[in-house]
């Protein structure tokens, strides 16, 4: 083989190589991408996917086609979404839309569409299947419903209970409980405020319970709570819901009701604020019942009464049924403790402006209460003491009279014994 030849054979390969990378080079490329909206769709709602088609090839893209797509039984496609599309130039890119709908019996997790989509003709002709990915969760189903106490004192320290409940078809593990108080007025006790649960099951709530203190300089108000559960789902995204509760400060307080002093004309009671905060406009009143009845006014007007301060309240109480007369006028004691115990009625106007009514009881065994069966009572022993002295006048007159007629029979008969001359006494003279 000769120089000729072999320079000939070169540049024929190279022709052939220089041919191929222009056939490369110039030969179309498409890419999709996809998105979702919303991003996560609950069972039984609408969402829509969008494509994008881009050519970043350095030749035009032509026949370019959606021959089919392949997806789950819970993804329901609105309409047909197979289909050709527009050609595109170098750099274009084109959008298309495809509605959906998610079966109402979906459970949460990622659903995986298949789109196999063909473009070029002969030998530029290419087929790629990307893929579309849908998250479907169903609504969110762990809730704080409650907490309790719902009302709180300044100082105050106490158990209080969160419930969270589950109110899905489906078990919830791995789940992360945390509240916080603005300003720290309400701390944890012994713990922290973040709690780990374990498993809720389905239709199930669980109770969180933490000690808790309220700050003594706390003011009389409504305090927010900040909530966050957070939790895993099905897909291993990580959920989380942010909520905030209100807990009141303050507000109500508590009376303490004793008696003072009794008489039978008036009944003193001491009325003492123990609770942590002042009562405005305290009312102490004696409601109708069975047992007792008041003579005169039934309410007092106290004015305000601060924590730990007392006042006292008068009242003319009889008690009516302490006692029952029966008609052959003997008293009857059905008296029970029950009986015996006064209710009072305390309203006041809280320090959250709300008017609030508490009723006790204060127990009257000792106390001096004149009832209209004591006076009958005391009526029927007088009379008896009269008898009984009447009695004794009497057997004292028949002893004296029987005593009379003793000594008169004593008398007559030893006047028998001594004889006396009719014509009295004579005096014998010495001879």
């Amino acid at each position: 083989m000769n120089k000729f030849t072999i320079l000939t054979l070169v540049m024929v390969l190279m022709s052939i190589y220089t041919l191929s990378l222009a056939s490369a080079a110039t030969e179309p490329l498409v890419q999709a991408t996809f998105s979702t909206n919303p991003t996560v769709i609950a069972p039984g709602n609408d969402g829509y996917i969008q494509l994008t088609l881009r050519n970043s090839g350095t030749a035009a893209a032509s026949r370019i086609k959606i021959s089919s797509v392949s997806f789950d039984s819970d993804i329901i496609p609105s309409g047909d979404w197979t289909g050709e599309l527009s050609p595109l130039a170098t750099g274009d890119s084109v959008t298309s839309l495809f509605k959906f709908k998610v079966s109402e019996a979906a459970s949460s997790g990622l659903y995986t569409l298949t789109f196999y989509i063909s473009y070029g003709v002969d030998s530029t002709s290419r087929t790629i299947s990307p893929n579309a990915i849908v998250n479907v969760q169903s609504p969110s189903a762990l809730e704080l419903t409650s907490i309790s106490p719902s009302s709180l004192r300044p100082g105050e320290k106490m158990n209080m209970t969160f419930k969270i409940t589950n109110r899905g078809s489906s078990s919830i593990s791995n789940i992360v409980f945390t509240w916080t108080s603005s300003g720290n007025t309400i701390l944890p006790l012994g713990s922290d405020n973040r709690v780990i649960i374990p498993v809720i099951a389905a239709n199930s709530y669980y109770d969180i319970q933490t000690e808790i203190s309220v700050s003594p300089s706390a003011t009389s108000g409504v305090y927010p709570l900040s909530i966050s559960i957070q939790y895993t789902d099905k897909s291993g995204a990580n959920q989380t819901i942010s909520s905030t509760a209100g807990i009141e400060i303050g507000g109500g307080t508590d009376f303490d009701v004793s008696v003072q002093d009794s008489t039978a004309a008036s009944t003193t009671l001491a009325i003492t604020n123990i609770g942590a905060s002042t009562a405005y406009s305290v009312i102490v009143s004696i409601p109708q019942q069975e047992n007792f009845r008041v003579t005169g006014t039934s309410t007092n007007v106290m004015g305000n009464l601060n924590a730990g301060d007392y006042t006292l309240a008068s009242f003319q109480i009889t008690q009516v049924s302490g006692f029952q007369i029966t008609p052959t006028r003997n008293a009857t004691n059905v008296s029970t403790s029950q009986q015996r115990n006064l209710r009072v009625e305390i309203s006041y106007t809280d320090t959250l402006g709300v008017r609030r009514i508490i009723q006790k009881e204060v127990s009257l065994n000792q106390i001096g209460l004149i009832t209209n069966a004591t006076f009958g009572t005391r009526t029927r022993t007088s009379q008896g003491s009269q008898s009984q002295i009447s009695r004794g006048n009497s057997l004292l007159y028949i002893g004296i009279g029987i005593a009379g007629i003793v000594a008169i029979v004593v008398f007559l008969k030893f006047r028998k014994k001594i004889k006396i001359p009719k014509s009295g006494l004579k005096m014998k003279s010495k001879e």
